[in-house]
């Protein structure tokens, strides 16, 4: 009989973690599993990549609830007292009020959950997949029948808004906490140490073969003489395109022959537009957009860099050592579990300056960029993707 797994997301928009759950999906065979995906939104450019024998639900309460989970309490009691609702404006009150004392969010989660019933169904397995996202660690801790429940965490919890006393009271209702890294793992532990004793280090898994099937789908790039970087990520702070712009205006003054090409969007695209158009690097710094496929980018890039600020364990790296790709990357979390320094990649500090001088020792050294990728081709050699589910626990 076919073990029946329940994953929970918050949507399918292009992302690490998105991409992940995918990569997931991809090892777990379907004669032995019966899939359901529970998403709070049913959209993302990634929902199509769902396949066929995964039954995808909605939380159809979401649209209600969501709003009066993450609600700004000031602006809403003043709101109803503008609109002269003024038992609700009491008891927004007498709830925040409440809140503050207590210190414990499971207050209104409690209440607010009322009008959320169970899943009618029992599973095997039930994963908490989009960590820290307390609403799904909530419903599935609270709202589901399971044998087994897992809380993932895709994130290192010190470089990221983390709630530790709400994740104490609900992840005790987990069999496990998986977390991406070690070292996001160990740092997960410190903040809660009462269930240190649940947390497991589970690497994204990568299907190097369809990674490189996919790469070799298309070129991206005209065959011209130049030193291309490239970047997969987001364009937000924490993934550092803002660093990326100012490194790239001082490797232009010392190299001409270098463009930077960054796949994906995110809120911060008119501001690094802006950035772009100060530095003039509109032919240089190329702003590529969302790419469902972007492993060509990195199979015809010379050198894949990684800005970011934080990283818990970051799919991209992973996804640029599946391609043997020479590496630069700041010292996040995700770079010092994925990566030996000198070996398999180069380590930076999290500066434009420590980032602009390791990409020009490895644009001067192409004899280091042979040495990394053959490297990485040899380690590459012996991998092979496994069931995450398995041996639970």
């Amino acid at each position: 009989m076919k073990k029946k797994i329940l994953f929970m997301m918050i949507n399918m928009n292009v992302g690490g973690t998105e991409r992940a759950f995918l990569n997931l999906l991809k090892c777990l065979p379907k004669e032995k599993y019966q899939i359901t995906l529970l998403l709070l939104q049913k959209k993302g450019d990634f929902y199509q990549e769902i396949p066929k024998h995964v039954t995808v639900k909605t939380m159809k309460e979401f649209p209600e609830i969501g709003p009066l989970i993450s609600y700004n309490p000031k602006e809403k009691i003043k709101r109803c007292i503008r609109n002269r609702d003024y038992n609700q404006a009491i008891s927004l009150i007498y709830l925040h009020l409440l809140l503050k004392i207590a210190k414990d969010r499971r207050i209104l989660f409690k209440k607010v959950f009322k009008r959320v019933p169970k899943l009618a169904d029992t599973y095997d397995i039930a994963v908490a997949y989009a960590g820290p996202m307390d609403i799904i660690s909530y419903y599935i801790a609270m709202r589901v029948d399971a044998k087994e429940k897992y809380q993932y965490i895709h994130f290192d919890v010190d470089q990221i808004g983390f709630d530790a006393r709400f994740a104490k009271r609900i992840y005790k209702f987990f069999t496990k906490i998986y977390s991406v890294s070690d070292i996001a793992s160990g740092h997960l532990k410190k903040r809660l140490p009462s269930l240190s004793h649940m947390i497991v280090t589970k690497e994204n898994d990568i299907p190097f073969f369809e990674i490189n099937h996919l790469a070799f789908k298309k070129d991206v790039f005209s065959p011209v003489k130049m030193i291309r970087l490239v970047t997969i990520a987001r364009l937000s702070k924490e993934k550092g395109p803002d660093l990326a712009v100012k490194i790239m205006a001082q490797l232009r003054k010392v190299k001409q022959d270098v463009i930077w090409h960054w796949v994906g969007d995110g809120e911060w695209r008119p501001y690094i537009e802006q950035m772009i158009a100060d530095h003039q690097l509109e032919k240089s710094f190329i702003l590529e957009g969302v790419k469902k496929n972007p492993y060509p980018y990195i199979r015809q890039g010379d050198i894949y860099v990684q800005p970011s600020r934080h990283e818990g364990y970051c799919l991209t790296l992973a996804e640029a050592r599946a391609l043997n790709k020479p590496i630069v990357t700041t010292a996040t979390s995700g770079a010092l579990t994925q990566l030996s320094h000198g070996k398999t990649g180069l380590i930076t500090d999290i500066n434009d300056q420590s980032l602009l001088n390791t990409i020009i020792e490895l644009i001067e050294n192409p004899d280091l960029r042979k040495t990394l990728s053959k490297t990485l081709q040899e380690i590459n050699s012996t991998h092979s993707s496994r069931d995450p589910f398995e041996a639970s626990g």
